[in-house]
């Protein structure tokens, strides 16, 4: 019996959880440098932390991935059409390889949006969840936003005249 009990703990001891990879902690300190930096509307901070071959994922209906050029251009169309813009993360979490299924240190997050539409001066809240894979160098190379863009946007414009 004593044999027994012994090999269940030596069985259970080698079923722990996966390590986490060693690049995560470090990989969520950039995310929260980009979120920092866009909300302040810090175009060029902003622009220095994204590779040249970035792969951009939009959340506006009918997006398709964008390369950086295309990607600074949908950072600024937000910021000319918001002010007071801040996110709030409810967390950040591990992301993983696709095809392997490992953790990769890659950083998913989920939050909340806040600011005032430039054009109507109407406040918004809004829940995203956004993705970003780091390469080497600490620059984004693959990213992703994912929220109702389309009905934000319906939401805060500006009243039809009467």
């Amino acid at each position: 019996m004593k044999k027994i009990f012994i090999m269940l703990v030596f069985l259970l001891a080698s079923c722990s959880s996966p390590q986490q990879n060693p690049d995560f902690e470090k990989n969520v300190e950039l995310a929260k440098n980009y979120f920092a930096t866009f909300v302040t509307e810090d175009f060029d901070a902003t622009a220095a932390l994204i590779s040249d071959d970035v792969e951009w994922q939009g959340c506006f209906y009918g997006t398709t991935l964008m390369n950086k050029e295309q990607a600074m251009e949908y950072s600024k169309g937000w910021h000319d059409a918001m002010e007071n813009i801040t996110y709030t993360a409810e967390n950040y979490l591990p992301g993983v390889d696709p095809e392997t299924g490992l953790l990769n240190g890659s950083v998913r997050t989920y939050g909340t949006w806040t600011g005032t539409n430039t054009a109507s001066g109407k406040d918004f809240e809004i829940s995203m969840y956004h993705y970003f894979t780091f390469n080497d160098d600490g620059k984004i190379i693959n990213a992703g936003d994912y929220g109702d863009a389309t009905g934000l946007i319906m939401a805060v414009a500006p009243d039809p005249a009467e």
